[in-house]
């Protein structure tokens, strides 16, 4: 995988993030915990769907420190974008973000989120945010 350029859908493994989902809950549908792993095995990221219900979904997601502000987040969180259409069937996408945290509202914007609100802080470890949300559309 060229990491600053592109996130090929070879490199997604489904995980049991053990910090956000177990097995039993991914069995159930209500989330979907991706590992982003490059050609030399080395993890890049996780990115999770989590709370998915009729359709919808929250995202959430944390990239190696090592890959920061290279376009992986971006990348992969555009390709778990189509994923979450494809093997899900979800159609809007919602995540929050803190106020400070300008890495991530500009990874949302550039992967399409839009801002749809404020978020409560106790969705955000007690820190005031923004809940982002992009309705997905199925691409030919």
């Amino acid at each position: 995988m060229v990491v600053h350029s592109h996130v090929s859908s070879r490199c997604w493994r489904p995980s049991r993030d053990r910090y956000n989902a177990s097995p039993a809950e991914q069995e159930a549908g209500i989330c979907a915990c991706y590992v982003l792993v490059a050609e030399d095995s080395s993890v890049l990221g996780r990115f999770n769907l989590y709370d998915l219900e009729d359709g919808i979904a929250r995202l959430g997601y944390r990239v190696a420190e090592r890959v920061a502000g290279r376009c992986v987040a971006t990348a992969a969180v555009r390709e778990l974008c189509r994923l979450a259409v494809v093997r899900h069937g979800l159609r809007p996408l919602r995540a929050a973000t803190s106020r400070n945290n300008a890495a991530s509202r500009r990874v949302l914007t550039k992967a399409g989120f839009v801002p749809v609100g404020p978020a409560d802080p106790a969705d955000l470890g007690g820190k005031p945010g923004t809940w982002y949300q992009h309705d997905l559309v199925l691409q030919p």
